[in-house]
């Protein structure tokens, strides 16, 4: 049942998500916003699970306000957004914990925990836009790289799922996440390399066999790195999944935790080694 769950989101899933990302513009902002924002809200309720006591619906709402800066930065090619808004964001969680109502105590974790989840998952999540929107490149370069950095994480994930389940004998991080093992690993990064190829080089025809390679490779490791970011929260925080908004699959943490990595190592790769 669970599996068929799993099946049935992605069939709705993945083409929703294509949809938001060839149109562009404000949808695939709406979609980097909602992601960063319910992100940040998972966050939050984890470090309640701790104790702690973060500002979470004014780090929520800044989380997913980070993108729209980020995409007026893009609109009119001028930084001041990014600086700006960051800037503010850090005023506003200062200023909120100030005049709050919780008090003095714990105010250094409460100021610190809020503004990690705005950066941290606003921040990052932002880096799609980029990604896709960025003017100096073609319309449909932006299409190709930001779905192809969709597609080649959740190829990471599947490799890795996969051959963990056919061949799993040694625990990669047994102690953050065990059921990872270094044969699923592997798997990972091999499928990764291949869709990476066929992908990104044969179907989209954006870099060569070699440049294929070390991209499925750089995202091979990226993508399970910020996994197990994530998976730090979940283990200190005592929780199996970020939540249970989509169904067989847990939270938006627990679904797109991997493109937290995922994403800005590819923004890196294209400007810097492949610039298409």
């Amino acid at each position: 049942m669970n599996l068929l769950k799993r099946c049935l989101v992605a069939a709705v899933g993945i083409p929703a998500i294509y949809l938001l990302i060839r149109l562009g513009s404000w949808y695939v902002l709406l979609l980097v916003a909602v992601l960063a924002g319910l992100a940040a809200r998972e966050f939050y309720s984890m470090a309640r699970q701790k104790g702690l006591r973060p500002l979470a619906g004014l780090g929520t709402f800044l989380a997913a306000a980070l993108p729209f800066f980020a995409f007026q930065a893009l609109t009119i090619q001028s930084s001041i957004w990014i600086s700006s808004s960051v800037s503010l964001a850090l005023m506003a969680v200062a200023v909120a914990a100030l005049i709050g109502s919780q008090g003095i105590e714990g105010a250094i974790a409460r100021i610190s925990v809020t503004a990690f989840g705005i950066l941290y998952f606003g921040g990052l999540f932002s880096t799609q836009l980029l990604l896709r929107l960025d003017p100096a490149y073609p319309d449909m370069a932006g299409v190709n790289w930001l779905f192809l950095a969709y597609l080649v994480t959740w190829a990471v994930d599947t490799g890795s799922y996969a051959s963990g389940r056919l061949f799993g004998r040694r625990k990669l991080c047994p102690v953050l996440s065990p059921g990872k093992t270094y044969e699923g690993a592997i798997g990972g990064v091999l499928l990764a390399i291949a869709a990476s190829y066929f992908l990104g080089s044969v179907w989209m025809g954006l870099f060569g066999w070699a440049q294929a390679l070390f991209y499925g490779l750089l995202i091979g490791i990226a993508a399970p790195t910020g996994d197990l970011v994530v998976s730090v929260f979940k283990r200190d925080s005592g929780v199996k999944d970020s939540s249970r908004l989509i169904p067989g699959h847990g939270g938006v943490l627990d679904r797109f935790d991997s493109l937290l990595f995922a994403v800005p190592v590819s923004v890196i790769f294209r400007y810097f080694i492949s610039p298409v």
